[in-house]
C-alpha cells in the first residue's frame, strides 16, 4: 500500500510525498474541469499539465521541478504554446451585429465615462492652493491619459467600421489566466491552472499577458514573434489596441507615498504601450508606401 512519507502546505497548495513520488493537490473550483482537458485532448492539444486524478474537491497534480529558464526565455515560449491553442482551436462564427453595436456603444461609453471622470479631477485639483504630491504627479502628466483616450476613440471608430465588412467573427479557447506565473516553462512549455478557460475573443489570452508584464518583459518583440505565429485579422487588431489604450480608472486619494509609487507605475504602463501603439503605425505606415 502507498506510504505518505511527506506533507507539505505553501499557500493554498499542498505537497504530498508518496512512495518517493511528489505530487500538488490544489482546490477544484470549477464543477465541469475534466470536460476543459477533454476540449483540449479533442483539439489535439498536449500543452497542459492534467491532474493524475480528480476528485469531488480536489484536484492532483504531478509536481513539476521549476524551470531554469530566464523569464525571457519562458515568455517566448509561452507565447509559441499560446499560437499553438489558437490554430487548433480557432472557430468561425456569423458576424452578430447586435453584440458589435453593443461592444461598440459599451466602449464608447467608457471613454466618455474616463474622459469626464479625469476632466472633472483635473479642474477640482488646479483650484487647490498648494497641491499634495500625488495631485502634482497627476497634472503633471495628465495630458497623457487624454491622449491614450484619443487614441482608444480612434481605435474604435475604425474598428466599428472595418468589422462590419466581415460575414463572421473568430473565437478561440482561452486560457482565462495568461500569465508566466500560471506556465511552466520546462521541456516544451505548458499552461498550468485551466480553471478559467473558455472560448472567447482571440485577443483575450495576449491582452492579459501584455497587461501583466508590461513593464517587465520587451512586449514589442513578443507581439510581432506572436503575429508570425498566430496573425490577427486587421479588426482584431484594432479592438486589440483599442484595449490596450483604455486606461484604467485611478483614485488619488488617500494620498500617501504608495499613492504616488502607483502613479508613477500607472503613468509608465501608458508611456510603454504609447511606444508600442507608435511601433506598430509606423509598421503599418512602412507597409502602405511600399
Amino acid at each position: 500500500m502507498p506510504k505518505i512519507t511527506k506533507i507539505e502546505y505553501r499557500g493554498k497548495l499542498k505537497y504530498v510525498t508518496l512512495d518517493g513520488r511528489k505530487f500538488v493537490i490544489k482546490e477544484k473550483k470549477r464543477y465541469d474541469i475534466d470536460k476543459v482537458y477533454q476540449y483540449l485532448e479533442d483539439h489535439g492539444i498536449n500543452h497542459f499539465i492534467k491532474p493524475c486524478e480528480i476528485r469531488e474537491k480536489e484536484l492532483v497534480f504531478p509536481y513539476i521541478e521549476s524551470s531554469l529558464l530566464e523569464k525571457e526565455e519562458k515568455a517566448e515560449r509561452l507565447i509559441y504554446v499560446l499560437s499553438l491553442w489558437q490554430n487548433k482551436t480557432t472557430i468561425y462564427k456569423k458576424l452578430d451585429m447586435d453584440l458589435i453595436k453593443e461592444n461598440y456603444e459599451e466602449k464608447k461609453r467608457r471613454i466618455a465615462y474616463l474622459f469626464s471622470y479625469y476632466h472633472d479631477l483635473q479642474d477640482a485639483i488646479e483650484t487647490h492652493v498648494y497641491m499634495a504630491p500625488s495631485e502634482y504627479l497627476f497634472i503633471r502628466n495628465v495630458s497623457m491619459i487624454y491622449s491614450s483616450l484619443f487614441y482608444a476613440s480612434h481605435f474604435l471608430e475604425e474598428w466599428y467600421q472595418e468589422v462590419q465588412k466581415n460575414k463572421n467573427m473568430r473565437f478561440t479557447y482561452c486560457h482565462g489566466k495568461c500569465e508566466l506565473s500560471h506556465f511552466s516553462g520546462g521541456q516544451e512549455g505548458c499552461f498550468i491552472s485551466l480553471e478559467k478557460a473558455h472560448l472567447g475573443y482571440v485577443w483575450e489570452d495576449f491582452l492579459f499577458f501584455y497587461q501583466k508584464h508590461l513593464q517587465e518583459l520587451d512586449m514589442i518583440s513578443l507581439y510581432h514573434f506572436y503575429q508570425h505565429k498566430y496573425p490577427y485579422r486587421k479588426e482584431e487588431k484594432l479592438f486589440f489596441f483599442l484595449e490596450l489604450s483604455l486606461p484604467p480608472k485611478i483614485d488619488l486619494y488617500p494620498n500617501s507615498f504608495q499613492k504616488c509609487q502607483e502613479l508613477v507605475s500607472f503613468y509608465d504602463e501608458i508611456k510603454l504601450t504609447e511606444e508600442f501603439l507608435s511601433e506598430q503605425e509606423e509598421i503599418k505606415k512602412k507597409k502602405e508606401n511600399r
